[in-house]
Parts: C-alpha cells; structure tokens; sequence
C-alpha cells in the first residue's frame, strides 16, 4: 500500500448569471412574467383576406405579486418594440426562431389590453388600468396577427417586445 494521498482536482466548471432588481413600486412582477414565449400559433396565407385582418387571438398575461393597495391603487402596461413599417400599432415580425432570412412579410402582431384597447409598440399608449387587489393580481393581454398589406407572404412570424409597469 502506498501512502500517498491523491490530491483533489479542481477544474472550472462554468458560469452563473444572477439578476434580479429591487423596485419602490406597488408590486413585483412575477419571475413567471417577467420573460415569457406567447406561442400565437400557425395560420394560413389565405386567412389574412385583407389589410387589418386579424388572425390568433392568444392569451397572455402579466401577473403581479406583493401588491399593496396603500402605495398606488391601479396598474398599466405600455409595450416598447420595433413597429411595422406598413402599421406603426403592430410590431414588425422576423425570424427570430431561426435567424437570419425566412420571414413573413405583410403581417405584424398586435397586442390588445383586457378591454379591446390595442397597445402600439411604441411605449406611448398604457393599457387600460387595472383597479389592484392587495396580494396578487393578474392583466389581462391579447396578442393576434394583423395583415398590414394586401399579401402576406409565408415564413417565421416572430417579434420580441419589452414593457413598463404604471402604478397610480
């Protein structure tokens, strides 16, 4: 038996990225909302019959937690992104799935509050304000395709979008 002792190895094993931000707000936004993939589906070019036509209506939702109703009673989002060209209230699609060429063109994604009131992606217009409960809460949000041409053309139809809370 030999006495010596094997020495222990010690080799990098990667990065952790931590982030996070302390707010001086009414509530937090949820870790589940705070980066989200609203999957608006798949549709046929010959859905989007003409200009505005709207296609997909999908469900999404910002929910806020720790509200506390004696800092601000309300709460509205404004949604910031690259607009369409053709229609500045819809965000301009590319093919951000795969990168690079193979986007749709003629279509963008329209972002609608709880009331119907469409949300431009210029960060300008706030949703519809959404009266707080202490605890949680949850806004309400459609996103859709809507045609801004005559003809849409196939490909990926992706968009990315960031938003601001208001709390009054």
């Amino acid at each position: 038996m030999s006495g010596v002792a094997s020495a222990a190895t010690i080799v990098n094993g990667g990065k952790i990225n931590f982030t996070g931000e302390i707010v001086n707000a009414a509530c937090v936004v949820s870790t589940k909302s705070i980066d989200q993939t609203v999957n608006i589906g798949q549709y046929r070019t010959a859905q989007f019959d003409s200009v505005g036509k709207t296609v997909g209506n999908t469900d999404f939702y910002i929910n806020l937690e720790a509200c506390d109703t004696t800092v601000a009673q309300n709460a509205s989002v404004s949604f910031s992104g690259v607009s369409d060209s053709n229609d500045k209230t819809v965000l301009a699609v590319s093919n951000i799935t795969t990168g690079g060429a193979g986007a749709a063109t003629g279509v963008g994604i329209e972002i609608t509050d709880h009331t119907g009131k469409v949300l431009p992606p210029d960060g300008s217009v706030f949703s519809t304000a959404k009266q707080l409960i202490d605890g949680s809460n949850t806004l309400n949000f459609v996103a859709r395709y809507k045609s801004t041409l005559d003809t849409v053309t196939p490909g990926h139809a992706d968009a990315d979008v960031t938003f601001k809370m208001q709390y009054e």
